[in-house]
């Protein structure tokens, strides 16, 4: 368990670090189908990291940034078997659990200061309320002096977590909201087209 928390902590770590460097072919996530544009929004996509090969189980994130955002998709299975689709199942309560813990413990650790969480519950992708739904909260924190507002969604595809960190400088909210809308679409689109 020690070990998948790493991993798992690694991942959150990853997405703090990853620079933007745009590709121009989007990416083919092999296991699921999942296809990752480009850009959503002036969102651009960079990176694309593979973290199957030295720790099995945790897939591979995709980066987009743009200035004072930075979003990264997530799409793993931890080595297990089965992913149940159902939201409220033990496997998706206890992994979404630590997938908060681990916004906490990057505050113990000193990269982020004052971490709140503000909402926490199961949404639709789509601001229409149709579509895949996902595990979701919110937090606010400070992080090298800026201060940031993150969303986190979990759900499941194709025997695989996909999970998408959204996070953003406080002073460009009102301006990212409808990135995150438009964002989130694209997601349900994406895992809409690929059943």
């Amino acid at each position: 368990m020690k070990i998948l928390r790493f991993g798992l902590l690694f991942l959150l770590f990853a997405c703090i670090t990853l620079s933007a460097e745009a590709q121009t072919n989007s990416y083919r996530h092999p296991a699921t189908g999942l296809i990752f544009p480009d850009s959503v929004e002036g969102i651009i996509r960079g990176n694309v990291k593979d973290f199957e090969g030295t720790n099995p189980g945790l897939g591979v994130s995709v980066a987009y940034d743009r200035p004072g955002i930075t979003v990264t998709v997530y799409v793993y299975n931890l080595r297990l078997r089965s992913i149940p689709a159902d939201l409220s199942s033990p496997i998706f309560k206890n992994h979404f659990a630590q997938v908060l813990q681990d916004i906490y413990e990057m505050e113990k650790r000193g990269y982020y200061k004052f971490v709140k969480k503000t909402a926490e519950g199961i949404i639709f992708l789509r601001a229409d309320k149709t579509g895949p739904q996902a595990l979701s909260a919110s937090f606010s924190y400070v992080q090298n002096g800026v201060e940031r507002l993150s969303k986190v969604y979990l759900l499941g595809h194709k025997q695989h977590f996909v999970k998408i960190r959204f996070t953003y400088d406080k002073a460009v909210q009102a301006q990212t909201e409808e990135k995150l809308t438009a964002f989130l679409n694209a997601m349900a689109n994406m895992i809409e087209g690929n059943l």
